[in-house]
């Protein structure tokens, strides 16, 4: 899928939550994502007057990629835009459609780039096999 701009990537990013939200009642939905050189992780927590939900729920791997190709984007987005990148997002969707988005520039401590590389030792030992 091809984003071509920041508000397609929030759309995909209020689909996915309303997607895990179902037919849950709710106040707020919130999107915490964390972005690293390849992939992502994200969490979805639902919030109502009567509880707060952050259990795991199943959905369709299409909705699980967009929402990780939107992550991307708007790191990317951001990097050429201002220079600086993102580590991670919050989006905070509302009932009447507005919403928050954060952005998280703080490296996580224990991230090693090194951690997303593959060696020139780990290559031998797979052709050594």
């Amino acid at each position: 899928m091809s984003i071509s701009n920041e508000n397609e990537a929030y759309h995909i990013l209020a689909k996915a939550l309303l997607k895990h939200v179902g037919n849950d009642t709710w106040d707020k939905l919130v999107l915490n994502t964390e972005i690293f050189n390849k992939m992502s992780r994200s969490e979805k927590i639902i919030y109502s007057s009567k509880k707060v939900i952050e259990e795991y729920r199943e959905l369709p791997s299409e909705i699980l990629i967009s929402e990780h190709d939107a992550a991307i984007y708007l790191r990317d987005h951001l990097i050429n835009l201002t220079g600086d990148r993102i580590w991670g997002l919050t989006f905070t969707l509302y009932p009447d459609g507005k919403f928050e988005i954060d952005y998280d520039y703080d490296k996580p401590e224990d991230y090693e780039e090194t951690d997303e590389v593959i060696t020139g030792e780990e290559i031998n030992r797979t052709f050594l096999k």
